[in-house]
């Protein structure tokens, strides 16, 4: 057992191109894994979060509710059996534009915010997220700002960002 633990920490993780037999591209796939690890970073998967999640896959894809729900599953099951994170961020900085990638970093603001709360683990996590996708802190926090408002738009009116 031992031995098959080093053997597993020793290799390298899988390229981040399409995997053979998979009807999505790795850069969605990706996209995907970066939503659901923000969602449950605070160890929870709420629906608001599951229902934000859905939504932005199918209006960022184009897909209907059915594709939707596997391409989810497909990065959820990539996500649980990946050793490390980075290798989602990487195949989205390699797969996107800057104009994308900070397009994708504000969709992620958008599930952070779904719940109506901000844990600092979040906080933590999607400011290390931006980095490694090469958004820097003013255009992070811009699409934070963005993603704020349109998540307020759907609370009580005069929501105020949490602390």
């Amino acid at each position: 057992m031992f031995e098959r633990l080093l053997a597993l920490l020793s290799t390298r993780p899988a390229p981040t191109r399409d995997r053979a037999g998979s009807p999505f591209a790795r850069r969605e796939i990706a996209v995907v894994a970066l939503l659901v690890e923000l969602a449950q970073s605070d160890r929870k998967l709420g629906s608001e979060e599951l229902a934000t999640i859905e939504r932005i896959v199918r209006e960022r894809f184009g897909l209907d509710a059915a594709t939707a729900g596997r391409l989810i599953a497909a990065a959820r099951a990539e996500l649980d059996s990946a050793l490390e994170d980075w290798m989602f961020a990487n195949a989205v900085r390699e797969g996107f534009d800057e104009a994308e990638r900070l397009g994708i970093v504000e969709l992620l603001w958008e599930v952070v915010y779904a719940d109506g709360k901000l844990a600092r683990l979040e906080e933590s996590l999607m400011r290390r997220v931006a980095t490694e996708l090469g958004i820097g802190e003013a255009e992070c926090d811009a699409a934070r700002a963005q993603a704020f408002a349109r998540s307020a738009r759907g609370r009580q009116p005069g929501a105020t960002e949490p602390e």
